[in-house]
Order: structure tokens, then sequence, then C-alpha cells
């Protein structure tokens, strides 16, 4: 399972909740016009798969941060095989969720935001198994939701300036990608590790990313992470 990575502070997991939810502010949360401009033109600026990694990077944030006010194992495992879609679709398994609940929307109410990580893990699961360019803008809406529950000194804003800037020049969107296109091709794309967003730089090293995704993969599988399909050796 996940460990918390070193960008993000301790001291939001204890932090009070304070943000506000109801169920009128997770649908506005989710709105595809709610993602501002600037983010929007940022975002529009990066891979496929720069995208995806930068919505769950986004989404680790938020589940850290109410790690100490509800069990996250079950979401932190989604999240791993989530992070494991860039680097092989096939070992990851359903990550739809059998229901959700409409009576979580008290104030600081930690369920509330973890329900919605859970939701936004679903749908980009599915967008990114079909290439929608839609994604683009689900990715701003899980940095939108981080900023929700986040406290406003975790830092978290300072780093995804940063996070958006060097994925700018490490991982450039495709001249070809379409936003309008029915699907689009990410294969020939290159992973973002997870480890990389602990000091976002560029440029990335080929060679240590590679080394990263290896171990990234098989520490997953070996903590029996039950949404990736087991390996079979021979």
């Amino acid at each position: 399972m996940l460990d918390r990575p070193a960008h993000i502070p301790a001291a939001i997991t204890q932090a009070p909740l304070t943000f506000p939810w109801t169920n009128q502010i997770s649908m506005r949360l989710d709105d595809f016009d709610g993602v501002p401009a600037h983010l929007g033109t940022a975002l529009a600026k990066i891979s496929y798969k720069g995208r995806l990694a930068l919505a769950l990077a986004s989404l680790e944030w938020v589940v850290w941060r109410l790690s100490g006010w509800i069990d996250v194992r079950d979401a932190l495992e989604r999240l791993e095989a989530a992070w494991v879609l860039q680097v092989s679709v096939s070992e990851v398994r359903d990550l739809g969720l059998e229901s959700v609940r409409d009576d979580l929307g008290v104030r600081g109410n930690p369920a509330g935001p973890l329900q919605e990580v859970l939701m936004r893990l679903e749908i980009l699961e599915l967008m990114f198994r079909k290439g929608k360019p839609q994604l683009s803008t689900k990715s701003g809406l899980c940095a939108v939701l981080a900023s929700h529950v986040l406290p406003a000194d975790s830092g978290f804003e300072d780093w995804l300036e940063v996070a958006l800037h060097a994925l700018a020049v490490t991982d450039p969107c495709a001249p070809d990608f379409d936003r309008r296109a029915l699907r689009f091709d990410y294969s020939g794309e290159a992973a973002v590790p997870r480890a990389w967003f602990d000091n976002p730089s560029a440029p990335r090293d080929p060679e240590s990313a590679v080394a990263q995704w290896d171990s990234f993969v098989a520490t997953a599988h070996a903590g029996n992470n039950p949404y990736l399909v087991p390996v079979v050796t021979a």
C-alpha cells in the first residue's frame, strides 16, 4: 500500500476539518465548467499521461489530508492501482463503485470528500482506458477538489504550480492531441512516475523513471493489492 509521499506534509493529516461539504458542493466541484481558466490553460500544455498523473497526485493530497480522521486503506489501494494504469492497463482491475451515498453533506465530514475521491478514480480509470480527451478537465477538477479540502497553508497550491510548469517541459502535450476527438492514442507517451512529484524537475532522467516504475509496480504487487491482477510467473 502507498506510503505518504515526501511532498505532502504530515501536519495536514491532523488539521481540523473545517471545509464545508454538501451534495451541492460536491456537484459544483465536479462541474466541467468549474476548472479555472489558468488551470485549464496549464493542463493543455502537458501530455495525456501527465494529466492523469497530476490528477492522481492531487487526489493523494486529499486522501492523506483525510487519513487522520477516517480509514483510507481502500482509497490508497485504488490510487496505487490507478498509478499502474500508465504502464499497464491490463494489470488494473475495475475501480468502479458498487454504490454511493447521498447523506454525507456535513461540514468537515471526511466521508464526503473521500467518496468523491473514489468516484473520481472510477471515472479517471474509464476515461483513460478509452483515451477520452475529457480526462484533461477531470484532472483539473481533481486539483479543484484538493484546493477545497486542504488547509490554505498546506503548500498544495505552490506544489501544483511547480508541477504544472515542470510537466509542460518534461511531458508536453502531443501536437496531434484533439480535445474534440472521440479517442486519443497515448500509447507512445512516457509514464510519469509517482516519485517524481516529490521534487518536480525538468528534465527528468529516463533511466531513473524506468527504475522508479519498476520499483513501484513490484511493490504494488508484493502488497497483494486487490485492484491489481496478480502477475503469473513461470
